[in-house]
């Protein structure tokens, strides 16, 4: 993501989609980018609770980070509506329009094209998936870089690259849809 800095120096608004423990938000938000605020969705509701410690510098900075328990399928990339909790539990409503969309594990999304699609044109994603389907839980390999340029067509293509690993190969893509 350093690479971005070039093209763009900020994201007022950044969801992360299966965000798990949300480490990679207090990654971003320790980077040089210029990050106004995270959002992390996870399905997981064990994972809220971690990443709001991991990240409660931020939660405290006027909620710049956020966990939300949610399926990413029922959020909408325009401007999402959602609930989210107090430190005492209480329930609050906020809405938030992402500029910027991440997933780094494309390969569990089932119904991948409907989520993909669901996405609104000019935002900006970062995406990354792999071809490790001996998983039962990746149910939405992809055999090469190639395969995910097809299934995640973007205007503008950033970047598009593959790191070898020992047992599968991983890909990243980062572009505006």
């Amino acid at each position: 993501l350093a690479t971005l800095r070039w093209w763009r120096p900020w994201a007022e608004t950044c969801f992360i989609c299966g965000g798990w423990y949300a480490s990679l938000a207090l990654m971003l938000f320790n980077s040089k980018l210029d990050i106004g605020k995270i959002r992390s969705f996870d399905i997981d509701p064990s994972c809220f609770d971690i990443a709001e410690t991991l990240n409660k510098e931020f939660v405290l900075e006027e909620w710049r980070f956020k966990a939300v328990t949610q399926d990413i399928h029922d959020i909408n990339y325009a401007g999402h509506t959602y609930d989210t909790f107090k430190v005492n539990g209480e329930a609050r409503e906020l809405y938030d329009e992402p500029d910027t969309i991440i997933n780094t594990s494309c390969e569990h999304i089932k119904d991948f094209n409907k989520w993909y699609n669901s996405i609104p044109a000019g935002k900006l994603v970062v995406l990354q998936s792999n071809d490790y389907s001996e998983l039962e839980e990746h149910v939405n390999c992809v055999k090469d870089i190639e395969e995910f340029k097809e299934q995640c067509p973007m205007n503008n293509l950033l970047y598009g690259g593959v790191i070898g690993l020992q047992k599968y190969n991983r890909f990243m893509l980062i572009g505006m849809k």
